[in-house]
């Protein structure tokens, strides 16, 4: 019997028994459409353990987030040891009219878990590397022992002759619970007196560092008010903002439908029709990929030029530095002398105004833009871009217009959403995807601005950000870092402060690391006398020591999700550089194969933990042990004791406290109750452990206003900025940049006619470069940078215009007319669940079109992934046609960094010469060097962002498609 006619002829089968009684993973993958493809069986009608049976198991209460920002609730239904379904949260459930307390109900990355667990290619025992890195077949199986002392062994070597500034833990946020970040690093703060620390992540690099000079130093990202909040707006925008799909806080999606349930009308600025544009939006506003900056710096346009008459110019004044020349008073005394002075014609209004003498008369700028009207890039002299340019025109109004050309949004919707902003309480929610360009910097900068020029911020209804926790639950610890510390500090080698006129407190101490994306980078040239940073990175030339020894636990970062994969892949296959690679995983990914030890590690659910973050602060969730892990995992706690006993370190690090399960629930209840959170909550924490939840929606009444303080008195409660104010005009950015060892004057390129300086005899003042007419390639304003391997809307249209994008790289007459847009798909986390075949067969297909997925019973020798199983990329249907693609087609995306088999999906949610594909395929090359896994990282570019030094794989990457 299939698994529909089971559904058909089950007399007592209902809505409620089946969502109580079966996993939803199942159910949707079950859906036919989804699978079986010719008449075929689903992989759920194949998997005999799938029934709608009687509740009959033990029901474990839990969680197993992943970092796709969700912090859900799962019920785990467990007999014999064996996950038989997975449901979520089955409390009460209260929408916002009726008190706001809701479900946390996960999706189908969740509920499709049971699978996910139960895989045959699951790692169970030690692995060594015994050939070259890469190579499945080199691995050999050792046992625990051995691995502890040849680990420990090799640490010691490597501590002898190089010191602690030899050993890194690579970024990684596959494993949420905290054992494995704080047990590496506590063994390695213990044996080895540290490590290297990074700063900024993949996810939103941008975001973290713009928000920390503009927003002041304690902000990891602009912030604005709660999500509920958004019901008093008079309107809500989703920028680059996709909630349905990339979760961003639990319940996200159900907050976005009450909104607009209640009648606030809600509009998506995005590249491609979303998840939640589909479900939710009112005005979609379709713009070409990365050239947010342009739109805002138009709608800006229209509020002071337009709409001047209607700008409260002493406001602006009050909370902006910077964007006029004058009225720009500090709030701090102690900013740094000589910080508040603004240059003429260097304001971010002059430079929106260009040439215009607009403002010049009205007394409030003293001189028109002073800005090129090209920029250069800080590059090697053997870099591609060396010398090149692409335009920013500074002496060129930046009118409706001019955008509507770069953008593809029509000039008169431009001037419909600046009056949008401007006469209404706006709450405007950022995303991630735009923050991840090469020059994504600059809008999430200018959309602070907007924000505050508009009034939009520190009242209710009006914001601009990540949404704010009304209030955090606090959760109980691993207490992994009590007692030891850090000794590696790198800020004397990579960072120098006297290059700073702002007072240092100020300035966020974060940028005193490597930007996490450079990390490659520093280890294939950092430490090497002779050696140059690929990118011309001030902090990797300053690095005295090599990286030699590497950790990653729960990460794919190494080459899977790492920008440019194949550069990266060759970086750390070379083991004259990095000495030693440990990988703790589940599965055998792309960046365990380059790994010299594979650990097998207990998966979330097989071992305890903790979740309440991601903006859904408002319940304590326990992630309970739900099975034990298979084969020989174990958790990352247990093995790092084991390679400290190896220092004669083990009883110090276990401080106490028994190895495995065991110890971590004796830390985390001691944690609990040194934190006397039986109190907080009105339970033990055992009693948590049982519900595992608990709600402290009682602990507030009111929504969170963010900046409700400063809006209401900035002179009382200034910004920690060093003027006291958002900063349009941010010395401290621009001087970080250089702090950082970047020499900031380009001498290299020149505007048309050879112009070398800035305009109009203009000057900026930096502590580092004194007072200077020299062109920059980092400004203390934002503007809009063309990518470097980016299109303008008009290009196709008129090829002629001077608005078409400059193309720096030749990459059209190459071929490369497409950009590639990779999002956060609904069926994985990144790389997590990536190899789930309930999700992987509602997505992926096979050469002929049909359903297919990665067959459960493999054996992880088979590989990263097998053949014929492709990732979808979504084409638009006049590509396609153009192209003779048709639904379903096998084809081949190219750039110069590499080759991926994708099927085509044509539609039209995805706009013309645009491709979109969702990143977290695991690569595999197959004999020709074509990516059959659908990796977008074998075709991004690793060139990271030009201030923050982030990732860049978003929008920044410019393709042939072809049916292959």
């Amino acid at each position: 019997m299939s698994f529909k006619e089971k559904l058909l002829n089950s007399t007592s089968f209902t809505r409620r028994t089946f969502l109580k009684g079966a996993s939803v993973a199942g159910a949707t993958a079950a859906l036919y459409g989804c699978g079986g493809g010719g008449g075929g069986k689903t992989i759920i009608e194949e998997d005999a353990t799938v029934e709608v049976p009687k509740i009959t198991e033990k029901i474990i209460a839990g969680a197993t987030p992943h970092n796709c920002g969700g912090r859900c609730v799962s019920r785990y239904y467990v007999k014999d040891g064996v996950i038989k379904r997975i449901v979520t949260d089955e409390r009460p459930d209260k929408s916002i009219a009726e008190g706001d307390e809701p479900q946390y109900r996960s999706c189908v990355r969740c509920r499709s878990r049971k699978q996910w667990f139960y895989r045959k290619d699951r790692l169970l025992y030690p692995l060594k590397q015994t050939g070259n890195r890469g190579d499945i077949n080199g691995f050999v199986r050792i046992s625990w022992e051995q691995a502890y002392a040849e680990i420990a062994e090799k640490i010691k070597s490597i501590k002898a002759q190089y010191g602690p500034e030899a050993f890194h833990i690579q970024y990684a946020s596959g494993d949420v619970t905290g054992w494995s970040s704080g047990a590496i690093s506590r063994l390695l703060n213990m044996c080895v007196g540290g490590y290297t620390n990074y700063y900024l992540s993949y996810s939103s690099p941008s975001l973290q560092h713009v928000a920390r000079f503009v927003d002041g130093p304690s902000f990891s990202n602009p912030l604005g008010n709660s999500k509920q909040d958004a019901m008093n707006a008079d309107n809500l925008v989703l920028w680059s903002c996709n909630y349905h799909e990339s979760i961003i806080g639990t319940n996200s999606g159900w907050y976005l439908q009450q909104i607009k349930e209640s009648g606030v009308p809600i509009t998506a600025v995005d590249v491609r029709v979303s998840k939640s544009v589909a479900t939710v939006v009112d005005d979609f506003v379709d713009v070409e990929p990365a050239t947010d900056a342009a739109l805002v710096l138009a709608m800006l346009y229209r509020i002071v030029k337009e709409r001047y008459d209607d700008l409260d110019v002493s406001f602006i004044q009050n909370y902006v530095f910077g964007f006029f020349d004058t009225g720009n008073t500090l709030l701090h005394a102690d900013a740094g002398a000589g910080y508040g002075n603004v240059p003429a014609g260097g304001s971010l209004s002059a430079f929106i105004l260009g040439n215009d003498n607009f403002l010049v008369g009205k007394g409030l700028n003293t001189a028109t833009s002073i800005y090129p009207n090209t920029i250069g890039y800080e590059v090697n002299t053997e870099d591609p871009l060396y010398g090149k340019t692409v335009s920013i025109w500074g002496q060129l109004p930046k009118t409706p217009e001019w955008a509507e050309k770069i953008t593809g949004v029509p000039a008169a919707k431009i001037r419909k959403m600046a009056d949008m902003y401007l006469d209404t309480k706006v709450t405007t929610w950022s995303g991630l995807g735009y923050n991840r360009g090469a020059e994504s910097e600059q809008v999430i900068w200018i959309l602070r601005i907007l924000s505050a020029v508009t009034k939009n911020f520190g009242i209710s209804g009006a914001a601009y950000g990540r949404n704010s926790n009304n209030y955090t639950a606090a959760l109980p610890g691993t207490g992994l870092g009590t007692g030891v510390t850090n000794t590696v500090n790198l800020t004397n080698k990579i960072y120098d402060s006297s290059r700073l006129t702002a007072a240092s407190k100020y300035v966020t101490t974060a940028t005193r690391n490597l930007s996490v994306f450079t990390i490659p980078d520093a280890i294939e040239n950092g430490g090497y006398a002779g050696k140059k940073s690929k990118w011309n990175d001030g902090q990797v030339n300053k690095l005295t020591t090599p990286f030699k020894a590497i950790f990653t636990c729960g990460g794919n970062i190494t080459y899977n999700q790492h920008s440019g994969a194949s550069y990266s892949k060759e970086i750390f296959a070379d083991k004259s550089k990095l000495e030693l690679i440990v990988n703790m995983d589940a599965f055998m990914t792309g960046s365990a194969t380059l790994a010299d030890y594979v650990l097998p590690v207990a998966m979330a659910g097989e071992k305890p933990g903790a979740a309440n973050i991601w903006d859904t602060g408002e319940v304590a969730i326990k992630m309970n042990v739900i099975v034990t892990p298979p084969g020989e995992a174990k958790d990352e706690y247990t093995i790092c004791a084991g390679i400290a006993d190896k220092f004669g370190s083990k009883a110090a690090f276990l401080a106490g406290y028994a190895e495995g399960v065991e110890g971590m629930e004796a830390r985390m209840k001691d944690s609990w109750n040194a934190a006397n959170m039986t109190t907080t909550y009105g339970m033990t924490y055992d009693e948590w452990s049982e519900k595992g939840v608990v709600s402290v929606r009682n602990k507030y009444t009111s929504q969170a206003i963010n900046f409700k303080a400063f809006r209401a008195d900035p002179v009382a409660s200034p910004l920690g900025t060093p003027s006291g104010k958002f900063e349009a005009y941010c010395l401290s950015m621009m001087e970080d940049y250089e702090a950082r060892y970047h020499e900031n004057i380009d001498t290299s390129t020149t505007d048309a006619g050879g112009v070398a300086t800035l305009y109009n005899a203009g000057a900026i003042t930096s502590k580092y470069h004194g007072a200077s007419t020299a062109r920059r390639f980092v400004y203390p304003i934002p503007m809009y940078i063309p990518m470097s391997e980016g299109r303008h809307a008009i290009d196709d249209i008129d090829p002629s215009d001077p608005l078409c994008h400059d193309d720096p790289l030749g990459l059209t007459a190459k071929g490369y007319k497409f950009n590639l847009l990779s999002w956060h798909l609904m069926y994985r986390s990144h790389s997590t669940l990536n190899n789930v075949a309930y999700l992987d067969e509602c997505y992926k297909k096979d050469i002929n079109g049909n359903p297919a997925y990665l067959d459960p019973n493999r054996n992880f020798r088979d590989g990263v992934w097998d053949n014929n199983v492709y990732e979808p990329v979504w084409i638009n249907s006049a590509d396609a046609q153009e192209l003779g693609i048709a639904n379903g087609n096998r084809v081949l995306v190219e750039s110069s960094r590499g080759k991926l088999y994708a099927s085509a999906v044509v539609t039209n949610r995805a706009p013309r010469k645009t491709i979109c594909m969702g990143q977290g395929g695991w690569i595999s090359l197959n004999a020709n060097g074509i990516d059959v896994g659908g990796c977008v990282s074998t075709v991004t570019s690793p060139r990271p962002s030009r201030i923050c030094k982030g990732n860049n794989c978003a929008t920044d990457c410019r393709v042939k498609i072809t049916k292959a």
